[in-house]
């Protein structure tokens, strides 16, 4: 049976029509929404269109699809194809307005919304240095961190940070072991004019930095966004429960814990029970919903954003 390639066309076109102007994920293949098409996903860095295709080769109708995307959309600069399967990377340009000015990796600052901007890298490695399936995310810590005191573990280029300094944060502290990522997160932190006393941003191992962390004033709000797995550093979900204890005690009375897992295999009730053997009894664990354009096959598989209160 042939793949109707209209519905992802309109897909994005629906997407990019809602989040015109902010990094966003128009086009969540990933999510086995769309029949056949669960090897691709579209993100929005603007002015750029990133293709992320899982299989060695994209298919001639989707690339079809892109290029009537891109005629339509001219706010679109350029499509930039990324192939990606495991562990190969393989990068491409497929449309661009000004061909001859665009050379890999592509590094530009884009909108993330609420008038803050980030530093994007396109082309190179795997990873963009921002996480658009996060956005409902970002937008509670904007709504909720006025006045708080705020640790972010995992915090990469510290996209968190900066909607939680937007929003009112009085103290945020950033922690993760990649160089790269850190001297991004000061860039980006710099670029939006919030590099000043509020922030911190760290380079260690959080899992080696318990007691520097407990030495701390304890924590308004908690965001722990940790990869599923990450070799030699990170063994998933032993170590996530390890952290999830440690951070009921670095928590004050009365905050919250923003916790994020993102694996197809754990449903979310299999999370909270995971969250209540490594914590204990806790007073509530309450679901974030995602952006409408993070469409799920198994919403409860899917990626989740809970809000964890342990008092």
């Amino acid at each position: 049976m042939a793949t109707d390639f209209s519905l992802f066309k309109q897909e994005i076109d629906n997407n990019l029509s809602a989040l015109p102007e902010q990094v966003s994920r128009v086009f969540h293949g990933r999510g086995r929404f769309f029949p056949a098409l669960d090897n691709i996903n579209v993100e929005w860095y603007p002015p750029v269109l990133f293709v992320q295709c899982y299989e060695e080769a994209l298919d001639p109708d989707c690339k079809m699809a892109l290029e009537e995307v891109f005629e339509a959309n001219a706010m679109i600069e350029t499509v930039l194809l990324q192939s990606r399967p495991w562990p190969d990377v393989e990068n491409e340009i497929l449309f661009a307005r000004c061909i001859d000015d665009q050379q890999l990796p592509l590094e530009f600052d884009s909108s993330l919304g609420h008038g803050l901007k980030c530093k994007v890298s396109l082309g190179a490695n795997r990873n963009t240095g921002v996480f658009p399936d996060m956005r409902s995310g970002w937008d509670w810590v904007n709504e909720h961190a006025e006045g708080k005191r705020v640790l972010n573990l995992f915090s990469y280029t510290s996209v968190f940070s900066l909607f939680a300094l937007q929003g009112g944060a009085k103290k945020v502290v950033n922690i993760d072991m990649c160089g790269s990522a850190t001297k991004t997160a000061k860039a980006n932190h710099e670029l939006n004019g919030l590099m000043d006393d509020r922030v911190s941003i760290w380079k260690k191992d959080i899992l080696k930095s318990n007691s520097q962390i407990a030495k701390q004033s304890k924590f308004d709000i908690i965001i722990l966004d940790p990869p599923p797995f990450q070799k030699g550093s990170f063994r998933g979900w032993p170590d996530y429960q390890k952290l999830l204890r440690r951070c009921g005690k670095y928590l004050k009375e009365g905050g919250v814990i923003l916790a994020a897992l993102n694996n197809q295999q754990v449903t979310f009730d299999e999370f909270q029970q995971g969250v209540v053997d490594a914590m204990g009894e806790v007073k509530s664990i309450t679901q974030i919903a995602l952006g409408d354009e993070i469409k799920e096959l198994e919403a409860d598989k899917g990626l989740k954003l809970a809000l964890i209160q342990t008092q």
